[in-house]
Formats: C-alpha cells, structure tokens, sequence
C-alpha cells in the first residue's frame, strides 16, 4: 500500500474516500480522478472561496491485477478546499451532461502509455502534481498569479487518462483548456 499523501491536495483526495456520503453514493470501484478547480468571489461570505469538483469513474480491475478498465464518471463532488466540506453531489445519469444510450462500457484502461513504468515513477510523478494543485489552489484563494502553470500543465497532461479527457472537458470547460489546450 502506497504511503499517504503529503500534499494538503492528497491528503484531500483521500479523505473523500472516506466520507459517508461517498461510501452511501459511489460504488467500491470508483475513482476520483483530478480535481477541476473552482472559484468564487465574492463567495458566501464576502471573500475568496476555492472548491474542488471531483469526477468519480468506475473501474474495473483487470484479471492479471496489472491496469484496470476505466468507464465514464457517473458523478461529481464537489468539497470545499478550505475544509473538505462536501458542498455538491451531482449524479451525472440524472444531470446528463453528454450523451447517455444505455450502461456505458469501459472508454479506456489505465496504465496509459504516458504512465507505463514503475510504480514508484507513477506515485512520484502523482505527489508533484498533487503539489502543483496545493500551490495552485492556495494561489487562487489569495488571488495571485500562479507561478508554476507550464509545469502544472505538461504534469496534468502527462498524467490525465486520455479515456477521461473528453469528459474532463465538459465537466471543466476552461480549466481543461487553460492547461491542456483546445479539444
């Protein structure tokens, strides 16, 4: 088992698996996959407010327990970066965003070409990442340019799944385009 992140990012990510609301609505082959960053200001409470909306997919694991197949994100949760607080659950069957004709098949499998490797390369190049969004997100919530977006960039587009990304697309309009380009 992986050692726990050490990115407040991470750390994050893995606190919603735990949450009740995420054990009740999402199957225990679900994904959360990269967080697509939200921001409002003024927010509730007159200042800055950062959210994190998360796609959940399924996966299946393959037989020889070396990838997995990975289908459509059924859902997102969306939490509040400040304090983990879920904010929105948004069930993508009922929402519909893209076209629905049936129960979707698997769109992709997971190690892709970009990721083939080590375990230990993979999980390196995840924390980075996962230290990219920290510094990232805190940018936005102190409202300062963000330093580091070519590197967040070529970091997001290495390891996005490519299955995911039209997904991702619709689901994070300018924040996939802003880092990985038009479609």
């Amino acid at each position: 088992m992986p050692e726990p992140s050490s990115t407040r990012t991470g750390k994050l990510l893995a606190d919603v698996r735990k949450m009740p609301l995420f054990r009740q609505l999402a199957p225990m082959e679900s994904g959360v996959g990269w967080p697509i960053p939200i921001r409002h200001r003024p927010a509730w409470h007159g200042g800055t407010a950062v959210f994190l909306k998360l796609p959940l997919y399924g996966y299946q694991r393959a037989d020889d327990g070396k990838g997995a197949s990975l289908y459509p994100p059924f859902a997102t949760l969306t939490v509040d970066w400040a304090t983990g607080r879920p904010m929105e659950y948004a069930d993508l069957r009922y929402t519909r965003p893209w076209e629905i004709s049936g129960r979707p098949g698997a769109v992709g499998t997971f190690p892709h070409d970009a990721v083939r490797g080590s375990v230990r390369e993979y999980i390196a190049a995840k924390e980075a990442l996962l230290a990219l969004y920290d510094e990232m997100l805190d940018a936005l919530q102190e409202g300062v340019p963000f330093g580091a977006a070519d590197e967040f960039g070529a970091a997001l587009s290495r390891l996005m799944e490519p299955s995911l990304l039209p997904y991702y697309r619709i689901l994070g309009g300018k924040f996939i385009e802003r880092f990985l380009g038009p479609a």
